[in-house]
């Protein structure tokens, strides 16, 4: 009678172990398999880079490539990674809301990382981007966009001032803002100057306003006198022209919120010593 080699029943129970191991951690499960475009009242999709919110119109578009995503085990190690995130926040019909980022090669639902397949989180991805580039995309502007001040190949900060925005709402209703701030002239402490040889300045907003209303100046020997008469700065474009000396800007622009629901009217502030 021949001996049964006692090794080999706990072999193939660790290889039977070791399967089911390796099934659970690495097969792919669609966790939006069974979302139906009518679950999800609103969607809006965030892009860092170029940290652009943009409304999503097509939802059911949306809910195809949810639907084809795949994820695998769990891996909360992409905050070492770098590289374009695309944020989707998806507000549900019981109220609830649900955020998705695509970042390759991690799918992040609600704050849980897991690795994902390649093709369907890239596809994600790319629509997201897609939707950034199209013509009528729905910028969301919940404030004022940041204005740089471009001198000598350099960016530079300006300061936000008074501004009067309108946000629309999930639910189709507005809120209206409004925020007031201290005049230029008051603000020595906060405006630090940039100084130049350059004659002219450009002006990169983080979004394009509709129109730049208006660019005016004051001497900086005018500080803390709010009463003192500003000086009106030729507009070419997005560039101004500079005035020499030490000149305290503000300009002032407008974005056109019966367009998107998201809009109004900004100044911003900055100071600029011009050597001659």
């Amino acid at each position: 009678m021949k001996k049964i080699n006692r090794r080999i029943p706990v072999l193939v129970g660790l290889l039977a172990l070791g399967i089911v191991v390796f099934l659970f951690l690495f097969s792919g499960k669609r966790p939006f398999q069974d979302l139906d475009a009518s679950e999800i009242t609103s969607a809006i999709v965030r892009l860092v880079p170029p940290d652009k919110t943009i409304q999503i119109t097509d939802i059911s578009e949306l809910a195809e490539y949810l639907r084809d995503v795949v994820v695998y085990n769990k891996d909360n190690s992409y905050a070492k990674y770098s590289g374009q995130g695309v944020i989707f926040t998806l507000t549900m019909s019981d109220g609830t809301q649900t955020k998705v980022m695509a970042y390759n090669p991690f799918l992040v639902l609600d704050g849980v990382g897991y690795k994902t397949e390649y093709d369907s989180c890239q596809a994600l991805n790319s629509y997201a981007n897609r939707l950034l580039e199209e013509e009528n995309a729905i910028v969301i502007l919940e404030e004022p966009p940041v204005l740089n001040v471009i001198l000598d190949d350099t960016c530079h900060d300006t300061l936000l001032g008074i501004y009067s925005w309108r946000r629309k709402n999930s639910d189709g209703t507005f809120t209206d803002m409004e925020a007031d701030s201290a005049h230029p002239l008051d603000c020595k402490e906060l405006l630090e100057p940039f100084e130049t040889t350059e004659t002219t300045a450009v002006l990169r907003f983080a979004e394009e306003p509709d129109t730049i209303l208006n660019v005016c100046c004051w001497s900086d020997g005018h500080w803390l006198d709010s009463s003192a008469d500003s000086e009106d700065i030729s507009v070419n474009g997005n560039e101004i022209e500079l005035k020499p000396g030490g000149y305290i800007y503000e300009v002032t622009a407008e974005w056109d919120a019966e367009k998107s629901g998201y809009g109004g009217t900004a100044r911003y502030s900055f100071y600029v010593e011009v050597s001659e």
